[in-house]
């Protein structure tokens, strides 16, 4: 590998994008297969919450030791602290959603993929000096 190539990949912020791109295409792809499986059953709200949960715990063990280099803490206590902030994104949806999708008129999926637009940043930032500090 060059040293340029090492350098990229040596860098949190760099392996940060490139698992967060992919969290969000299974994030969205969980929710558009529970949506679209229980479409008229349950809420978008609920099948918002599972889908988080679900993203959760799929990929937490990759921003662990990929992404952050961590195994200094037991996996419960680190999950605990990782779920934390994708709490924070969980409420981030539950507000935003109903907004986008009730007042503004925006579809169901299309809301959500506004949703995961915006939330990378504050997640970041959480996990970089809270959740894996």
């Amino acid at each position: 590998m060059s040293e340029l190539g090492a350098k990229v990949i040596g860098d949190h912020r760099v392996r940060y994008l490139f698992v967060g791109a992919g969290t969000n295409v299974l994030y969205f792809g969980l929710f558009w297969l529970g949506w679209h499986l229980l479409e008229g059953t349950v809420s978008y709200l609920v099948v918002t919450a599972a889908t988080n949960l679900s993203t959760a715990l799929i990929v937490y063990p990759v921003y662990r030791t990929f992404v952050f280099g961590r195994s200094d803490q037991t996996w419960l206590r680190g999950f605990w602290k990782f779920y934390t902030v994708y709490l924070v994104g969980l409420v981030t949806a539950l507000v935003g959603l109903p907004f986008l999708i009730e007042v503004v008129g925006v579809p169901v999926l299309l809301a959500t993929l506004i949703m995961l637009a915006i939330q990378p940043v504050v997640s970041y930032l959480l996990h970089r000096f809270w959740t894996f500090a």
